[in-house]
């Protein structure tokens, strides 16, 4: 004690001497200071990679750990998406008053990581698309819609793209 390596690195300490083992916690050096994973996707494009997926960290050594991202490298610039936990297409059968169907979307980053992109980003979007056919999803008797999504204030939002 008391414990001088960062980002859950393992220390190993003598009378006089402490080291860190860093393995498995996605930093490097003697205190497990430095991320070994580039900040954004543009940093990976200018180091000659190609589009994939990769791991960043956008605040380098500070408090919030790296994240699996998609880096889009086809275009003149970069797109970084986010994942989340929803295959293509989710089917959404049937709801009423009495059976409500909710939609819970867990991106692979959490609010703190995603702000630390985003508030770097030149340009973002988030694309959710409802097709129906015969739906009442949005045309509604009083003009309120039956759905809506919740924004990262946890504010309710009734407007949808398209």
């Amino acid at each position: 004690m008391p414990n001088h390596c960062e980002h859950g690195g393992r220390c190993k300490q003598t009378w006089d001497s402490f080291s860190c083992t860093c393995d498995g916690t996605g930093y490097t050096g003697a205190t497990c200071h430095t991320s070994i994973y580039e900040p954004s996707c543009e940093a990976y494009k200018h180091l000659g990679r190609s589009s994939d997926t990769y791991w960043i960290d956008p605040d380098g050594s500070g408090p919030l750990g790296p994240f699996k991202v998609n880096c889009n490298m086809t275009e003149d610039k970069v797109w970084t998406t986010v994942m989340n936990n929803l295959p293509p297409k989710t089917s959404v059968t049937g709801s009423s008053r009495e059976r409500r169907t909710v939609l819970q979307v867990n991106y692979s980053a959490s609010m703190d990581q995603v702000t630390a992109i985003t508030t770097s980003a030149e340009y973002c979007e988030q694309q959710i698309a409802y097709s129906c056919q015969k739906s009442r999803l949005l045309n509604t008797p009083d003009g309120t819609p039956y759905t809506w999504w919740v924004g990262r204030g946890s504010e309710k939002h009734f407007y949808w793209g398209g």
